[in-house]
């Protein structure tokens, strides 16, 4: 069954792992599977439980300054607020605090050099919850050149400056033609990735409808589970900019999830 068998492609996603693993960083944390979502709630628990206080009370009503009225209706609609990060995780201050003063003791504004929000200290300060995303980060070529000219691109660069957002394909040649001159290779592999998570998606569906159906699955209830585990891995990776390898691993995983779907739909007919 595929199951038990090598998934073709899935050489590239290997080695990029292993080099990740390997280098000064220590590699990946466990579990590496731990997905982006996933890691931002579990980040939480970590960083700035308060959402209120002061910061929300007073900027949500603040009018007249636009760059706060439009930071925090960013952050309104971001998976931080969601989940319960408040402004005080990543600028300091204190969100008990009933006055001004008190509450922006420590901020730092984010154009000193020793603000956690400081453009080159970004990746450090998000890596605080994200950290196995950080760890894949340090590998890549724009960590190299954000820390060696500080001109690189960092977590906003893709995921805005209040995180409300994941880069999707469509926007690759707006945001990376800043740099490069045509980054195909990066919208192929990220829309690759996201097709292998549609699959996924179907082949889950089909197994709860198989279950539902008194459908003996257990081959494909695994190769379902293994393939949503290098899907996981995958969209970690893809933070390290590795191109070549996530567009084969996420080929791979398409594969796998659409010959699993074909297996199953096979075991229904022979009902």
């Amino acid at each position: 069954s595929l199951a038990e068998d090598k998934v073709p492609g899935e050489d590239a996603l290997v080695k990029l792992l292993s080099r990740l693993r390997s280098r000064r960083s220590g590699g990946l944390a466990a579990p590496l599977i731990a997905g982006v979502l996933a890691m931002t709630l579990a980040g939480s628990a970590r960083a700035g439980k308060t959402v209120g206080g002061s910061c929300v009370v007073c900027h949500r009503h603040a009018t007249g300054i636009a760059y706060v009225e439009h930071n925090y209706a960013d952050w309104a609609k971001s998976v931080h607020a969601t989940v319960g990060v408040g402004c005080d995780a990543c600028h300091g201050g204190n969100p008990a605090a009933k006055d001004k003063a008190n509450a922006h003791a420590g901020v730092i504004m984010s154009s000193v050099t020793s603000s956690p929000v400081y453009y080159t200290k970004l990746p450090e300060t998000c890596g605080r919850c994200h950290e196995d995303i950080l760890k894949a980060f340090r590998h890549s070529r724009h960590y190299e050149e954000l820390n060696h000219t500080g001109r690189g691109p960092n977590c906003v660069t893709c995921h805005g400056a209040m995180a409300n957002h994941i880069l999707e394909p469509r926007m690759i040649q707006m945001t990376c033609t800043l740099c490069h001159r045509a980054p195909s290779g990066a919208q192929a592999a990220l829309t690759s990735l996201n097709n292998a998570g549609v699959q996924l998606a179907r082949l889950k569906r089909a197994l709860a409808g198989a279950k539902a159906d008194g459908v003996a699955a257990g081959p494909q209830n695994k190769a379902y589970e293994e393939a949503q585990a290098r899907y996981r891995e995958t969209r970690i990776a893809w933070h390290a900019f590795d191109v070549p390898a996530v567009l084969n691993a996420s080929q791979a995983i398409a594969r796998q999830a659409a010959t699993t779907l074909n297996e199953l739909e096979l075991k229904r007919q022979q009902r």
